[in-house]
């Protein structure tokens, strides 16, 4: 390997830390997807990866540390960290980019979103994933009952929020609401406005993919996905590749190919926050509008899934606190209150909401929730199903999330 004498890490790395035998570490992941390597770093090599900018030389960073900690790093050591990075596709230099220009075209030659979190997430194999799907329906396990499709009541559904955190963590919840769905007169194609976790250029990204899952492939609808596309002002497209590795959707194509396999989906990437509001809001309320005629005013059977997490409190989200089981209790409860807003499609009082505080707790889905509850103002009622957590590491951070159904007032 030809080093590069000044080393620079990629775009789409993020570092989160955590505890071993009382040591704290970081784990540093790609957060796109173009490899699924992961790399445990010490505080001290964190303070050398963030200075890796293309601007300082292996000498700089070795004389920096210096300043910094009074440590000497052997120049043996810094070259062995930069040989790491690079076999793990971290740094951008030509071996990155040419590797990632070979992903990048699979996923846009292929008409099919391939399956990324199956085994971790769900089980690959059709006949578990079915078992295990059916047990977050069962009330011993937090679930709602298995549904009832016989008994569905004259309510037509237009809107969902389910969560996207891990079916393990998260699997009674999303069943709260996909049992409302089967339960009710459920639209033939839903609009699922994934949270982007990743930028997302134009605020929305559209992918016109059908998604593989183990139950068989959940078809995107492309006349729906061609009307966005003629009518939109801006390019819908342009953060297409986010979908690659982005579990937001994924996760409701499981839950969709299992209980309503016969449904499309319009799959809807959304990114956007406090400080891009300014400059964005005339383009979000537009799409939101464009959505909403597509739901009320349109020949098509379609509603639209919110598919987010709410609250992210404690040292893996940022927060220098290891929370306490108030703080639970506390987020939770300001979370109804969120919730209320969104049961009455009051976008603007719920972004306001948000915004008071600069998202302190850093609600992840505030873009998908937005764009439905003002696509939904003024023709649909929500109702909150469940609410919920998952503690996610042992220093006791934590998600919450909850599930929502909303039907037509027409």
């Amino acid at each position: 390997m030809t080093q590069n004498p000044h080393p620079k890490l990629r775009r789409g790395l993020e570092a989160l830390p955590f505890e071993h035998s009382g040591e704290k570490l970081f784990v540093v992941r790609d957060r796109i997807g173009y490899t699924r390597q992961s790399l445990i770093f010490s505080p001290a090599t964190i303070h050398i990866l963030v200075r890796m900018n293309g601007s300082n030389s292996l000498r700089d960073l070795q004389a920096d540390f210096m300043r910094q900690t009074g440590q000497l790093v052997p120049i043996e050591e810094l070259q062995g960290l930069v040989k790491t990075l690079d076999e793990n596709l971290f740094l951008d230099n030509d071996r990155f980019r040419n590797h990632a220009a070979r992903v990048t075209s699979e996923f846009f030659d292929s008409p099919v979103r391939k399956m990324r979190h199956v085994d971790a997430s769900y089980p690959a194999d059709a006949e578990k994933l079915r078992e295990k799907l059916r047990s977050f329906f069962i009330p011993e396990n937090g679930g709602p009952g298995l549904p009832d499709a016989s008994g569905a009541h004259a309510g037509k559904i237009v809107g969902l929020v389910a969560p996207h955190i891990d079916l393990k963590a998260g699997g009674a919840c999303f069943a709260h609401a996909y049992k409302a769905a089967v339960e009710a007169q459920a639209p033939s194609t839903w609009i699922i406005l994934g949270t982007g976790h990743d930028f997302v250029e134009n605020c929305f990204a559209l992918t016109v993919k059908d998604f593989e899952t183990p139950l068989g492939t959940v078809a995107c609808d492309k006349d729906i996905c061609n009307e966005l596309l003629r009518r939109s002002p801006f390019d819908l497209r342009a953060s297409e590749y986010n979908h690659c590795t982005e579990h937001t959707i994924e996760f409701q194509a499981v839950f969709l190919s299992f209980l309503q396999p016969g449904a499309r989906i319009v799959p809807i990437l959304c990114s956007f926050g406090a400080e891009e509001w300014n400059s964005c809001g005339p383009m979000v309320d537009g799409f939101a509008r464009m959505l909403s005629e597509l739901v009320f005013e349109s020949n098509h059977s379609v509603g639209i899934i919110a598919s987010v997490d709410f609250a992210h409190i404690g040292p893996r989200y940022g927060d220098s606190f290891k929370p306490h089981i108030g703080m639970i209790e506390e987020n939770l409860s300001r979370d109804a209150s969120l919730l209320k807003l969104l049961e009455h499609c009051r976008s603007a009082d719920f972004l306001a909401t948000i915004n008071r505080d600069g998202n302190g707790r850093k609600v992840c889905g505030v873009a998908p929730l937005y764009t439905m509850a003002k696509a939904l103002e003024g023709h649909a009622q929500g109702n909150t199903l469940s609410q919920s957590h998952a503690v996610v590491d042992e220093q006791g951070s934590f998600v919450t999330f909850a599930s929502m159904a909303f039907y037509s007032e027409q």
